[in-house]
């Protein structure tokens, strides 16, 4: 275990703020956009961890598309969608046909027929892609 994993463990088991802040000066000092993103990736569901990490790797590399959709899709499991349609909008101005970019989209869509929309046009480019697939069979659009 690296120091990093340690600090994300600590914050979840201990819920201090000096621990949460002890991560975020850790988090300031790595350079590394691949070792930023396992830890964002590990602790993906901790938002407490996955969300410092995130907003640092896009410190580093602001035109992730894949970091700031990710990022959007903790704060939509946050229940913070004002958060996550700001995201969506950062990662839209970047590729904005991008098939992580619409699936945000669709999943911060209020209405069925906008999410079967965006679904069907990431069939478009990706025709075997599993979620768009699985959503449109929850939607009852495809058997």
């Amino acid at each position: 275990m690296n120091q990093l994993e340690y600090l994300a463990k600590q914050v979840l088991t201990t819920g201090s703020p000096e621990a949460g802040q002890a991560l975020r000066d850790a988090l300031r000092r790595v350079s590394k956009p691949d070792e930023l993103r396992l830890l964002a990736e590990g602790f993906y569901a901790e938002p407490e961890v996955s969300v410092p990490t995130y907003e640092r790797l896009l410190e580093l590399l602001p035109e992730d598309v894949l970091a700031r959709v990710e990022l959007g899709f903790v704060y939509f499991l946050m229940g913070e969608d004002v958060e996550a349609n700001r995201q969506l909008s950062l990662a839209r101005a970047l590729e904005p046909e991008h098939a992580q970019v619409l699936t945000l989209e669709a999943a911060l869509a209020r209405e069925p027929t906008e999410k079967v929309r965006l679904y069907r046009r990431i069939l478009q480019t990706e025709p075997q892609n599993e979620i768009a697939l699985g959503k449109l069979r929850e939607l009852g659009e495809i058997p």
